[in-house]
C-alpha cells in the first residue's frame, strides 16, 4: 500500500487508539485484584480530601506507591491497595517523601500546620505554603492524609525486607560441660563460640565509629553527623537478630555504616553481630578465666627500654584508647565503663603484686593488651599497635600504675618539660569560660587533684607522684607566657606521672576552660560575695521535687549512703559538720562556703547539688553522680541540718 498522507494519519489513529485501549481501557476492564486490608472505602471527608490533594498538585512531589527496593517506607504496595481508588493516581515525582503509609504517623492537627506554614515544622521544608485553602478543604485533606496506608501508628523500627526478614544465626553456639579442677575454660569456649573472631572482626571494622565500649562514640565518631549507634541502649537491646543481620549487611542509608556484605561472608557478620550483643547489649557477668599466658606470649620480657619518652609513648595511647574504661588514674573509673561487664579493673588494688614481688609478668601484661580478655569488652590491641607501642604501654601500667616497676629517674629541674615553639605565642582567648571550665575540671580533673583542688582527690591518692595541689598557686600572676605553659602542660601532659596528654582528648576551646576556671579559682580566687542561699528561692525546676514520688516509683534512699558520698565529695569545702570549714578552705584563693543553714529544704539542696552554684567552685554533681546518689546526699544534709543549729 502506498503511504500517502491520508493512510499515514488513518494509521496513526489506529495504532494510538490500539495503544490506549491495550494500555488504559484492557487493563481497567480485566484488573481485579483482591482488595487488602491498607484499602478501605473513602468517607465523603476523605473523598473531598483526595479531590483536594490531587487538585492541588500534591502529587507531583509526593508519591504513594512503594516499590520492592523502597522497603524503608513500608511494604512494597499490591495493587489491591488501591481497590477503591478511581482513578489511581500513584504520583510522579519524589521531591517530598512518599505517603503510602503515612496514615496515624502524624496528627491531623500537624498535618493542618505543616500546610499552613511548612517552615514552622520543618525549617528546611521546600514546600509552598496552602494557607489559602479553606478550613473545610484542610480538614478534608488531613482526614485523607490520616487514613492512608496501614494506619499504624509505627512505634516500632522498620522490619527487614524480605531477604532478610527471619533470618536466623548461622553460627551455633556448641554445648560445653563445666571444667573439672583448676582448668581455665575461658579462653577455649569463647573461642569456640565465634567470638574472638567477632571480636576481632569488630575491633578492625567498627571500633573507630562505635568504640571499644560499644556505646557509638569511638575515636572517629565525633567527625560524624550521625552519631553511631549505642548498642547498651534500646532498640539495641531487644532488636530482633534478623534486624541485627539486615544492618550489618546493608548499611543504614544516610550515615557512613558500610554495607558490610560487600567485604564480610555471613558467618563473619552474625559473629561480629554474637560478639556486639553478648558483650554490649545484653551482657551477663562472666569470669574471664582466661590463664596464664601460653604459647607465642609464654615468658616473654620487655624489650624496650624504659626511659622517661618511652612512658611519655605508652602515656599518649593510653590516654587516646584505654582511659574511656580504665580512667585516666587506672582505678576502673572511665567514663564509659557503665554497662561493661565485667567491670574494667582496678590497677591500684594490690592485686598486681608490688615492686619487689609482683604477681603479673611483663608476659602477662603484653598477651591481655594483644589479644584481650574472653568474655569482656577488653579490645585485642595487637590489631591496631604495633608490638613496640604494646611494650611501651606494658611500661606505663606497671611503672605509674601498678608500680611492680621501677621508673625512670625523673628528668633535673628545670629540664622535665619542654614544648614546641609554637605554644610560645599562645594566649587565653576570650571566649574561655569559667562555668565550662568547671563541668570539664569535675569530669576530667576533680578525681585526682580533687574537688577544692588541693591534690586529694578520691582516685590519685595512690599516685607517684601525687597530684599537683593548686592551692600553691594563691596569689600568682600568670602571663601569656604563664598562660602558653600551662596550655602545653595540660596537652603534652607532665613527664614522668599520671598527668595525662588531654591535648589527645579534649578539644583546644576544652583546654583553654579548664585553665581559665584553675586560674580564676585558684590564683585570683573567687570568694562568694554573700551567701549562695539567698532567701530560699529554688529554681522552678526543682519547685515540685517529690520524695513521696521518687520512694513511691521503687526507689530507696539510704541516708547512711549518702553519709558516706558527703565525706567522699562535700565534705572537703563543707566540713564534717557543714560549716564550710573543710580541709579543702585551707590556703585556698576562693575561702570556704558559708555554713548551711538550718531550714534548708528537700527542692534547694538537690538543686544546688545537682546544678551547682554559677561563679563560684560549687560543681554541678549531675555530670558526676547519678539521681539516687543526689537524693541520698540530699537527705544526708537534710539530717545534718536539722540537727544542728546552722548559720546564716
Amino acid at each position: 500500500m502506498k503511504m500517502t498522507f491520508p493512510v499515514t494519519v488513518i494509521g496513526g489513529l489506529i495504532v494510538f487508539f490500539a495503544v490506549v485501549t491495550a494500555a488504559v481501557f484492557i487493563p481497567g476492564l480485566v484488573w481485579n485484584p483482591p482488595q487488602t486490608l491498607n484499602a478501605h472505602p473513602y468517607t465523603s471527608q476523605e473523598a473531598l480530601g483526595r479531590e483536594t490533594f490531587y487538585s492541588n498538585g500534591c502529587n507531583y512531589c509526593h508519591t504513594q506507591y512503594v516499590r520492592a527496593e523502597d522497603t524503608g517506607m513500608g511494604d512494597p504496595s499490591d495493587g489491591g491497595d488501591y481497590f477503591f481508588d478511581n482513578p489511581m493516581i500513584l504520583g510522579s515525582e519524589r521531591t517530598g517523601p512518599d505517603l503510602s503509609y503515612i496514615g496515624r504517623k502524624r496528627s491531623e492537627a500537624w498535618e493542618i500546620e505543616h500546610w499552613q506554614n511548612p517552615r514552622k515544622v520543618s525549617p528546611l521544608s521546600i514546600m509552598p505554603s496552602f494557607e489559602f485553602l479553606s478550613d473545610e478543604e484542610l480538614e478534608a485533606m488531613a482526614s485523607y492524609i490520616f487514613n492512608l496506608g496501614d494506619r499504624v501508628a509505627a512505634e516500632y523500627m522498620i522490619r527487614p525486607p524480605g531477604p532478610y526478614l527471619s533470618a536466623t544465626n548461622t553460627v551455633q553456639v556448641p554445648a560445653e560441660p563445666p571444667a573439672s579442677g583448676n582448668q581455665p575454660q575461658g579462653w577455649p569456649i569463647w573461642t569456640d563460640a565465634g567470638l574472638q573472631q567477632g571480636k576481632e572482626l569488630y575491633v578492625v571494622r567498627c571500633m573507630t565509629c562505635h568504640g571499644c565500649a560499644g556505646n557509638g562514640l569511638g575515636t572517629y565518631a565525633g567527625t560524624l553527623i550521625v552519631t553511631p549507634a549505642d548498642y547498651k541502649q534500646e532498640p539495641f537491646r531487644n532488636m530482633p537478630e534478623d534486624e541485627w543481620f539486615w544492618h550489618v549487611s546493608e548499611g543504614i542509608q544516610g550515615t557512613v555504616m558500610p554495607p558490610w556484605k560487600e567485604s564480610m561472608t555471613e558467618e563473619e557478620r552474625w559473629s561480629v553481630i554474637n560478639y556486639i550483643r553478648q558483650i554490649f547489649s545484653r551482657p551477663v557477668e562472666r569470669d574471664p578465666d582466661e590463664g596464664d599466658p601460653s604459647g607465642d606470649y609464654a615468658g616473654l620480657t620487655n624489650p624496650v627500654e624504659l626511659t622517661v619518652a618511652t612512658l611519655d609513648e605508652g602515656k599518649t595511647i593510653f590516654i587516646r584508647e584505654c582511659r574511656v574504661c580504665h580512667g585516666d588514674a587506672g582505678t576502673g573509673h572511665g567514663p564509659f565503663r557503665s554497662g561493661l561487664q565485667p567491670l574494667p579493673p582496678d590497677f591500684s588494688d594490690g592485686s598486681y603484686g608490688t615492686l619487689q614481688d609482683p604477681s603479673y609478668t611483663d608476659a602477662d601484661y603484653f598477651w591481655r593488651i594483644s589479644e584481650g580478655l574472653p568474655w569482656s569488652a577488653m579490645p585485642s590491641w595487637k590489631l591496631r599497635y604495633s608490638e613496640e607501642d604494646r611494650w611501651r604501654l606494658v611500661h606505663y601500667l606497671r611503672a605509674i600504675f601498678t608500680q611492680t616497676e621501677e621508673p625512670p629517674a625523673a628528668p633535673p629541674d628545670g629540664q622535665d618539660f619542654t614544648f614546641p615553639d609554637i605554644f610560645k605565642a599562645e594566649a587565653m582567648p576570650d571566649s574561655a569560660s569559667y562555668e565550662r571550665g568547671k563541668q570539664i575540671f569535675l569530669e576530667r580533673c576533680a578525681h585526682c587533684h580533687g574537688l577544692a583542688g588541693d591534690g586529694t582527690g578520691w582516685d590519685g591518692q595512690y599516685l607517684n607522684p601525687t597530684p599537683a595541689n593548686f592551692h600553691d598557686m594563691a596569689g600568682m600572676q600568670m602571663s601569656q607566657q604563664g598562660q602558653a605553659e600551662h596550655l602545653a602542660k595540660v596537652t603534652f601532659g607532665i613527664q614522668d606521672t599520671a598527668m595525662p596528654t588531654w591535648g589527645e582528648v579534649l578539644p583546644v576551646r576544652d583546654r583553654w576552660d579548664v585553665i581559665k576556671y584553675l586560674m580564676a579559682t585558684y590564683m585570683a580566687g573567687k570568694p562568694m560575695e554573700k551567701s549562695a542561699y539567698g532567701d530560699g528561692s529554688v529554681a522552678a525546676t526543682f519547685v515540685t521535687l517529690s520524695r513521696d514520688n521518687w520512694v513511691g516509683e521503687g526507689h530507696v534512699i539510704s541516708p547512711t549512703h549518702g553519709a558516706d558520698l558527703y565525706m567522699s565529695y562535700c565534705a572537703t569545702c563543707h566540713g564534717e559538720d557543714g560549716q564550710g570549714n573543710g580541709p579543702g578552705t585551707e590556703n585556698n584563693a576562693s575561702g570556704g562556703p558559708a555554713p548551711f543553714p538550718a531550714d534548708m529544704g528537700e527542692p534547694y539542696i538537690m538543686w544546688r547539688v545537682w546544678e551547682g552554684v554559677p561563679e563560684s567552685m560549687m560543681p554541678p554533681f549531675d555530670w558526676l553522680l547519678t539521681e539516687t546518689e543526689m537524693w541520698d546526699i540530699v537527705t544526708n544534709v537534710q539530717q545534718m541540718t536539722a540537727t544542728s543549729q546552722g548559720g546564716s
